[in-house]
Formats: C-alpha cells, sequence, structure tokens
C-alpha cells in the first residue's frame, strides 16, 4: 500500500515537474507595512535581468521561467521606500515564495536590504491583521490550533481571548450565548442545523480545511448588525504558492467508551458510517397514509392500523455493544496553474472522524422550590443516567480562484458537511408523578434511541475588480447560496415504571401521551441566499495621508419547512407491559387480534398493541426571513497617528413563522433599524495602539422560538415552547483597549467592554407545567461589562535558554445583570422572600481563562503544547417561581499534544485530551446545598497520528 501511495506522489510531482519546464517560479505578495493592506500594481523585478511584473489586485506576483541559481529580488511601489531582498535561493522545478512589507516613503527614499525568507508563518499573518484592523479583533490560525491538536473549529475557538464552548459546539463569546454570536464561512452567513438555535454547530468544520478562524468584538456597518459578543468568520483554505499535498490519520482511546463492551448502541444502516441513514430509520413504504384512529367497525381503518403496525421494526430499547476505537483521517491537495495564460489556483480536502463516548454514571434530576421556608428543594425525580454516543463527520472543500487579468478575479468555493450523530440513552429512578396507585418506591425507566442527520452544503462565488481609471477602486461582490438540513428519523421512546411487592414485579405504561411508547420523525430544511457587494474608495488627505470610503448593499434570504410526525404505540387491557419489550411487541398482541368473524370479538375488532397516528399540525412550520441591508462608511486617518473609522448601517428586517395550526398566531417581527458605529485607534508607538469604540447591534429570534407550539426531546426532560410576541433585541456597546506587538508573533493586550441590552431574550423552566415546560421571553433590560487579559510571549526575556518556550494566556472577568419583571419578581419573593430584582445573564460566565505553554524546537521539529481552559458557572436555564436557577458548573479542561517531524514529510504527533476528566455538572444551589439537575463524565481521550506532507 506504501508502495503505491508513493508511486501516486512521484507521479504527482513528475507531472508538476513538466508543467515547469525545467526552471523555477518565485511567487509572493507586497504589502503595506503599516496598514497590512496589499499593494496593487507595485513592480517586482530580478535584479540584472529583465524579468519583471506588477502585483494584482490581491497585491501577488508570480515570476516564472528563472533559471536555477540566486538571486536579488527589488520591490518598489509610489510612495513607499524601495526594497531589495537578498539571497533568493531559485531551484529547478520548484517555487520560491518570498511575501515582501513595504514600508510608507519619509521625506527621503531609501532602499532597505534585507535577506530573503521563502517561509510565511500564519499566525504571525494573524497578528499582523490583528494589529491593522478597524477594530478589536482576535483571533487564531491554522498553525495555532494544528500546534494545540484541536480537530474542529469549536475546539480551535477556545484558544481566543474571551471563548468558550457550550456542548462542545456553541460559541459563547465574552460570555454571551449563541443568540449574540454571528458566524459566517468566508464572509457569507451561515444558517444553523439545530432548530431551537441561533447560529451554526461549529464542530461542522474540521480543522484541516480551515486557514484561520477570526473573532471582531466590535462592530463597522460593513458586518452584518445581528451581534454583539463578537462576529466570527471561519476562513477556509486558500490555493498555495506552490503544489502541496498532506495526508493525515490517527487513532484514539477513551478510556469510558473505547473498547468497552457495555456500550449502549442501537441496530445501524449500512451508510451510518458515512453519517448518512439509508432508509433504515425510515417510515415504512407500507404506511404511506395517515394512520386512522382505532376503528371497531370499519374494515378498511382496522387493516390500515394492522398493517402500520406491524410495519415498523420492534427495536425500541437501547443494545450492548463493543465500541471500537476513534479514528479520524484526512487529505488535501493545493497548487497553481496556467489556464488560456491565467492563474488558477485551487485547494481539495477531505476529512473523516468518527468518535465514541459513553458514560455510565450520570445523574437527572427535576427540583422545585413550593413553600416559603422550605430546608430544601422537593425531588420531582431522580434518574440514574447511561448513554453511549456514535459521532461520524465527513467533510469535503474545494476552492478555486481565477484571475481573469491583473485586476479582476473571481472564485469559486464548494463545500459538503456532513455528520450523523446515534445517541442511545437508558433513564431509571424515582419519578413520583407516575407513580398513581403505588408509592414514591416505584422505580420510572426510559430508553430513548436518537439519531440525528446533520448536512450543509455551500456554493460561493465571489469576484474582486480594481478600477485603475477610478482612483484604483475596489469592488467586491459575493453571492452563497447554503443548503442545511437536520433530519431526525425514528426517534423512540419506551418508557415504564415498575413495582416491586415481595416475590410479585408489577410494570405499567403511563396511558398520558406524553409517556406512551412513541415514534417520531423530523427533518429541517433551511436554504439561505447571501448576496454583499462593496465598493471601496481610497483618496489622499491632508498630509498626504490615504483615507479610504466604503459603501455596500447586502440581502440574506432564508425559508426553512420543519415537519414532524409522530406515530404512539396505544394497547387494549390484556396486551400491556409485562417487563419485556419483546413481549409487549411480540407478534401475538400486534395489530388487531380478533375479527368481527372470531369467536372472541363479540362482533367487533379487538386491538392489542396497535399503533395510532399522534401528529400535532401544531407542531410543524414554515418560515421565512428577510434582511436587507444598506451602509456607508469612511476610513479616516485624522493625523499619522490617528485613525477613525465611522458609519452607519441600515437593516430591515421581516420575518414570518406560521405553524400548520391555523388557530395559532403567526410569529412575525417587522423591524427597521439604524446601527451607527465609530471606531478610533491611536498608535502610541509603531507597535503600540490604543481603541476605543461605540456601536448599536442587535439580536433577533430564530424560527422556532417565534413558532408557537410545545416540543419534547426526551421524557423526563422539559418541553420548549415557542412565543409568537418575542421582539428583537438592541444592544448599546461600548469597547476600549491598549494592546502591544513586541516583536513578531507576540501580544500583550487589555481590553473594557461595556453593554446595554434593552429587551434581551431569555428561556425560563416553569416547573410547575405537566413534564416541566421551558418558554422563550423578553426581560425588560440587561448590562454586561468586564475586562479581558492576554499574553503571547516568548520567555527569552527570562533567559536565552527559555528562546523555545512560548506562553499564551487570557482571561476575562466579566459582570452581568438583568432585571426580572415584576410578575415573575412576584413569583419568585412567594418563595423566597428575599430574592434579588435582578440575576445574571442566561449564559453569562464571570470569567473565562485559557492558558497554554508551548514548547517549540525548529531544528529538531519538535513541538509540545499544554493548554488549559476554564470558565465560570453560568446559568444554563431559568427556573420559574421560587425554584432557584440551573447553573452549568465551572470545570477545568485540560490538554497535552506533541509532534515530532520524521524525515522531510513525515510528522508523528500524540495527544490527551481532558486530562482531569471533570464532572459536567448542572445543578440548582439552595441554603447552601446543590441539587443536580444533569451531571455525567467524559473520559479521558488519547490520540496517536501521523501527517505525511509534500511541499
Amino acid at each position: 500500500m506504501l508502495r503505491k501511495i508513493t508511486s501516486l506522489i512521484s507521479l504527482l510531482s513528475l507531472t508538476v515537474s513538466v508543467a515547469f519546464a525545467q526552471s523555477g517560479t518565485i511567487r509572493g505578495q507586497l504589502t503595506s507595512s503599516e496598514t497590512g493592506e496589499e499593494l496593487i500594481g507595485a513592480t517586482v523585478v530580478i535584479k540584472g535581468t529583465s524579468n519583471g511584473t506588477a502585483t494584482d489586485l490581491d497585491g501577488k506576483f508570480n515570476l516564472t521561467n528563472i533559471k536555477p541559481g540566486t538571486y536579488e529580488v527589488q520591490a518598489s511601489y509610489i510612495s513607499y521606500e524601495p526594497k531589495t531582498v537578498t539571497g533568493v535561493v531559485v531551484k529547478e522545478n520548484e517555487v520560491t515564495v518570498l511575501n515582501i512589507p513595504l514600508g510608507a516613503a519619509t521625506t527621503k527614499l531609501k532602499e532597505v536590504v534585507i535577506e530573503g525568507r521563502a517561509i510565511k508563518s500564519s499566525e504571525n499573518n494573524l497578528r499582523n491583521t490583528q494589529k491593522k484592523a478597524a477594530v478589536v479583533m482576535d483571533g487564531v490560525s491554522a498553525e495555532q490550533f494544528s500546534r494545540s491538536g484541536d480537530s474542529d473549529a469549536a475546539a480551535a475557538l477556545t484558544r481566543v481571548t474571551g471563548i468558550s464552548l457550550e456542548g462542545s459546539k456553541y460559541v459563547y463569546v465574552r460570555g454571551l450565548g449563541d443568540r449574540y454570536v454571528k458566524t459566517s464561512l468566508n464572509g457569507a452567513e451561515v444558517p444553523g442545523l439545530d432548530p431551537n438555535r441561533n447560529t451554526v454547530q461549529m464542530d461542522l468544520f474540521p480543522s484541516n480545511l480551515l486557514d484561520n478562524l477570526t473573532v471582531s468584538k466590535t462592530f463597522t456597518p460593513d458586518m452584518p448588525g445581528s451581534f454583539s459578543g463578537g462576529f466570527v468568520n471561519i476562513t477556509t483554505k486558500d490555493f498555495p504558492d506552490r503544489f502541496t499535498m498532506q495526508f493525515s490519520t490517527s487513532v484514539g482511546y477513551n478510556d469510558q467508551a473505547s473498547l468497552n463492551g457495555k456500550f449502549l448502541s442501537s441496530n445501524k444502516g449500512e451508510l451510518d458510517w458515512l453519517g448518512f441513514d439509508n432508509g433504515t430509520r425510515a417510515v415504512p413504504d407500507e404506511v404511506n397514509y395517515t394512520v386512522p384512529f382505532a376503528s371497531f367497525t370499519n374494515k378498511q381503518d382496522a387493516e390500515r392500523i394492522d398493517e402500520a403496525t406491524k410495519a415498523f421494526n420492534t427495536e425500541m430499547g437501547p443494545v450492548r455493544r463493543t465500541a471500537p476505537l476513534n479514528h479520524s483521517h484526512s487529505f488535501s491537495l493545493g497548487n497553481q496553474t496556467e489556464v488560456f495564460g491565467r492563474q488558477l489556483g485551487y485547494v481539495v480536502g477531505l476529512s473523516y472522524q468518527r468518535n465514541y463516548s459513553y458514560y455510565d454514571n450520570g445523574t437527572f434530576g427535576l427540583w422545585e422550590l413550593n413553600s416559603v421556608g422550605a430546608e430544601g428543594l422537593n425531588n420531582n425525580s431522580l434518574f440514574e443516567d447511561e448513554r453511549g454516543v456514535e459521532e461520524v463527520s465527513l467533510g469535503f472543500l474545494a476552492n478555486f480562484a481565477y484571475k481573469l487579468n491583473s485586476n479582476n478575479k473571481v472564485s469559486l468555493n464548494l463545500i459538503r458537511n456532513q455528520s450523523g450523530n446515534n445517541s442511545s440513552r437508558f433513564l431509571f429512578g424515582t419519578f413520583p408523578a407516575t407513580s398513581g396507585v403505588y408509592d414514591d418506591r416505584a422505580i420510572f425507566q426510559s430508553r430513548a434511541l436518537h439519531y440525528t442527520q446533520r448536512a450543509l452544503s455551500s456554493a460561493q462565488l465571489k469576484g474582486e475588480h480594481v478600477l485603475p481609471g477610478f482612483k484604483n477602486s475596489k469592488i467586491d461582490w459575493l453571492t452563497s447560496f447554503t443548503l442545511s438540513q437536520q433530519d431526525e428519523p425514528d426517534l423512540r421512546f419506551f418508557a415504564n415504571d415498575y413495582y416491586v411487592n415481595g416475590t410479585d414485579t408489577t410494570y405499567r405504561i403511563q396511558p398520558a401521551a406524553y409517556t406512551l411508547p412513541a415514534r417520531f420523525f423530523r427533518n429541517l430544511d433551511e436554504t439561505n441566499l447571501d448576496v454583499k457587494v462593496n465598493i471601496e474608495t481610497p483618496f489622499t488627505i491632508w498630509n498626504g495621508l490615504e483615507a479610504k470610503t466604503k459603501f455596500g448593499a447586502a440581502a440574506l434570504v432564508k425559508d426553512r419547512k420543519f415537519r414532524e410526525n409522530i406515530y404512539r404505540y396505544r394497547f387494549n387491557d390484556g396486551y400491556g407491559y409485562n417487563g419485556s419489550i419483546e413481549n409487549f411487541f411480540a407478534p401475538a398482541n400486534l395489530g388487531v387480534v380478533a375479527r368481527p368473524s372470531d369467536a372472541e370479538s363479540g362482533g367487533i375488532y379487538r386491538y392489542g398493541v396497535y399503533l395510532q397516528d399522534g401528529s400535532q399540525r401544531t407542531n410543524n412550520y414554515d418560515g421565512e426571513e428577510a434582511i436587507y441591508a444598506g451602509y456607508g462608511m469612511i476610513d479616516l486617518p485624522l493625523s499619522e497617528k490617528l485613525r477613525l473609522v465611522t458609519g452607519a448601517r441600515v437593516e430591515v428586517t421581516d420575518i414570518f413563522v406560521e405553524s400548520f395550526n391555523k388557530s395559532l398566531e403567526p410569529g412575525e417581527l417587522n423591524q427597521i433599524d439604524l446601527l451607527p458605529s465609530v471606531n478610533a485607534t491611536y498608535s502610541l508607538t509603531e507597535k503600540m495602539n490604543l481603541r476605543a469604540g461605540y456601536s448599536r447591534t442587535l439580536a433577533r429570534p430564530n424560527f422556532r422560538e417565534i413558532a408557537p407550539y410545545t416540543s419534547f426531546d426526551f421524557i423526563g426532560e422539559p418541553a420548549f415552547t415557542g412565543n409568537a410576541d418575542l421582539e428583537r433585541t438592541t444592544i448599546d456597546n461600548f469597547d476600549a483597549r491598549w494592546e502591544w506587538y513586541p516583536s513578531l508573533g507576540e501580544f500583550f493586550g487589555v481590553s473594557a467592554f461595556y453593554k446595554n441590552f434593552q429587551n434581551p431574550i431569555e428561556r425560563t423552566i416553569n416547573t410547575l407545567a405537566q413534564n416541566n415546560e421551558i418558554f422563550i421571553q423578553n426581560v425588560d433590560n440587561a448590562k454586561v461589562y468586564g475586562l479581558e487579559f492576554e499574553v503571547n510571549k516568548r520567555l527569552s526575556f527570562i533567559s536565552s535558554r527559555l528562546d523555545n518556550f512560548i506562553v499564551s494566556s487570557n482571561l476575562s472577568l466579566i459582570k452581568s445583570e438583568v432585571s426580572i419583571k415584576p410578575l415573575e419578581l412576584e413569583q419568585i419573593r412567594a418563595v423566597r422572600p428575599d430574592a434579588d430584582d435582578t440575576r445574571p445573564l442566561f449564559g453569562q460566565s464571570p470569567f473565562v481563562a485559557n492558558a497554554s505553554l508551548t514548547y517549540q524546537n525548529d531544528l529538531l521539529g519538535f513541538v509540545a503544547t499544554a493548554n488549559y481552559n476554564v470558565f465560570g458557572d453560568r446559568i444554563s436555564a431559568i427556573s420559574v417561581g421560587g425554584t432557584p436557577n440551573i447553573y452549568e458548573r465551572s470545570r477545568p479542561i485540560a490538554s497535552l499534544v506533541v509532534s515530532k517531524r520524521l524525515g522531510d514529510s513525515f510528522t508523528a504527533k500524540v495527544s490527551a485530551d481532558n486530562i482531569f476528566n471533570p464532572d459536567f455538572v448542572n445543578s440548582h444551589e439552595y441554603n447552601g446545598q446543590e441539587y443536580i439537575y444533569s451531571s455525567y463524565k467524559q473520559g479521558r481521550t488519547f490520540v496517536v497520528g501521523i501527517t505525511y506532507l509534500v511541499n
């Protein structure tokens, strides 16, 4: 196999070699060292030859047909100091990459001579982008999250100042939840796949397909206005300057799941390993009609019920299997070539991951405070919780960029991400609400088989154009079409209770609809069309300073369809539950068990266990959203040190969500918002900035939140109810930051921020409702303010022996306050008279801390990184009445990654994740005692991998 791979690589290398016709190439980019912007139309020549060219609209140049040797390359541009790079080595059939920053000219132009470098550090590039940005921005580069061993965008983002994760998928910026975080993919907005969320699940994006992740924490008018915590932009890999190919593979061992013979699972389809359900879980073909209610005299209805009941499989509970090892694989290929005499760049990437997680010592409980002065909370349920989850992720990326000429470029980006999540869960314990004629010793059991299939398909067509005759104005446009899908085929519940009386055990299934055995079929389809155009015009002002104006327009149109079918199992006396799912679904029990012609029928149709269509039109809805925007802004250097970026954006919102139940009021939101912004940057020194800014932004409810119906995910867990009367939230944001870049890749920063929310949207748990209930509402006001500290520094300042050590650390200290509505406060103080009239904002952590220590020895090709992340307790659910709110408790997450280069092409990597294996706890606290809502451990994971790179 290795010989075949080597032969393939040799063939590809030979193809590339022929294309270069036994000569070398120099490629690179010219940028301004002051602003970081590309320099268009600059001149690049090889001294002593006639070989020269001009940079294109990206500031890039391409010198071809160069004989092998060592050269001097000269770069020059009007109003900039020319620069000569010496010692540039050109080899036969190879590409030398040369990136040159030019400094602005002083009163007397002089030439600067530097030594050639052919290696570009993406981390240094990201820091330079951060330094020159108009806003407060942080980020993480491919180099950084490779060093940290992060497998997807979600894990990589935890390295950014003030960022934490919820559920390993959803990003919190400055402690603000996904409602206040906007995500874009190469500048285009990405729809979420979870119907109950406002943002995309970040674990969908494998890290090997990404170039960098940036988080803008302040707003400028050319950004969408619907964020406050941060605007996350995912940048996928761009085509390289030379041929590159990479293959990586790894295996992982989780000490709770891997090779565990007790792993909870279910029967699966043949394509589960690719993240697809192949129809195994689909509604049977025989059930191509609405299953009628039980009819005792109508033959056609009775036969349909009988046929439908027997058509479904009878697997309604988890089975135990041995979980294999985790494994992950990726492949990417990229290059530049000429097509019709023009440069075509491309990169293609594939990734595949399959991971298993399991816990059997979990806890799930529901609690209530129902009287003044109670010593403790009343227990509504307390379960032991066991779960096994298999996750598959498959990703594909293809980027193509074609330069029509030096001033015009078009690019096409194609992405397909597919994932499958197969979850099997078993709860058992006390559930007094179901005990009925028994006493509180009755044991409740609930089983769930839940498969979720997610897919995101995106096609982005972009163009960039420079107008030389109009002051080198730039026009860029983007058209992005995204289809997101989430299917939950055959979500199965089977719940019962039992009571032991001496040697006898009595089993029972509650007749209430929400506890009957049931099968749910849910699917969500959402399309996004995102269109943007921007026009940027530079002009010269006083003292020869360069300013620019920027105008643009955007339209975002969404269309969502959510469908849910429910089939419940009912049964007649004598065919009930007797301790075994197999016995419950015994063939003799299913469907029609006696017909009018039978002696036992009594002249009517009799049923044993039979299927009933429990679908509710209320639970199906269509949603449409249109956001139209226009903006204008100016980037104005008031002096050589002071830069002002200001302007405003107008956004028109039109959201309409309608349930199939026409008697319900549709959810509707129509609004026009003016969103001003001003950001000022003062350069204290060449390496030090002082920033300040103000902006107004907003947060909108999502489709599900204004769809006025109730649904639930698991028996015993709270139901969720939408609210058609929700309003959008407006936020006034104030930011300040001091930042220092002492040397390449190093950074110090201190930030302060204050946010004032009007009509923030909050989730509340009503423990008084049947089966509990989460509902959504606006509250009057909220405030968030805090400080951020960040350092990224080599330790050579302590001792030259520590030059290979790099420390990165950041800390966010945050305070939040939400006013409680008078009616809600009255309910709280009915049982807690001394309760405050404010509380922390939902999902808001009082602190977030990240730290890493890296040892990097380039000569040995050795890198070792220790990572640490922790956040403070944050509200995960707001309770109705006096019951204390549920908090997600603080937990430390630590990892260690070590990599070693083996020869020229191979790198080996080992890592240990979740080293401390802390408890993941959500709980109430009352009178100094903790009451567990949910608790479990994820286990430690150890990974060994190897990467092969041709570059």
